[in-house]
């Protein structure tokens, strides 16, 4: 599945790309070459990439959604998330993955790092259970596909 495909499985509303970004995506793209080939590789260990967007057929395989971060609670240090078609998992280094339970929070802030809607724009949520709250950051597309498996509403514009 490509990036339109996965577009069309989400609750929320994907913006299309402006001209301009891109044109900006094909600089960074050039940058990201360089400072991979520069840095020997140290980069893409630390998830300096684009997602591909990728749906795996197999439904408990993790979707390719990029860097998503979840911090909780919010004073916690930040571990990485991924995501199946049917659940959301975050998988600490050296830790068996832990299932997030997303149908059990709500978004109470959502504020773009990067302005736009557009697939990799990057966004954090602000969210909760109810007694503490954390966030969920990462690009939009990655954080609609997260919502839409956990039944929130799309955040209004902030």
């Amino acid at each position: 599945m490509s990036e339109q495909d996965l577009r069309r499985l989400v609750d929320w509303r994907v913006d299309d790309e402006t001209a301009g970004g891109r044109a900006g995506h094909a600089l960074g793209s050039l940058f990201h070459l360089v400072s991979t080939v520069v840095t020997l590789g140290a980069d893409a260990g630390m998830g300096a990439r684009r997602p591909t967007w990728d749906v795996p057929a197999d439904p408990e395989s993790y979707l390719d959604l990029g860097p998503v971060e979840l911090r909780w609670p919010a004073a916690s240090t930040a571990e990485q998330v991924r995501a199946t078609r049917r659940e959301v998992w975050t998988t600490p280094s050296g830790r068996p993955p832990s299932r997030v339970p997303v149908e059990a929070l709500r978004i109470v802030e959502a504020v773009p790092v990067r302005p736009g809607r557009q697939a990799d724009s990057a966004w954090t949520l602000t969210l909760t259970d109810g007694s503490q709250t954390g966030t969920l950051s990462g690009a939009w597309l990655a954080l609609a596909w997260i919502g839409s498996l956990a039944g929130w509403p799309e955040p209004a514009a902030p």
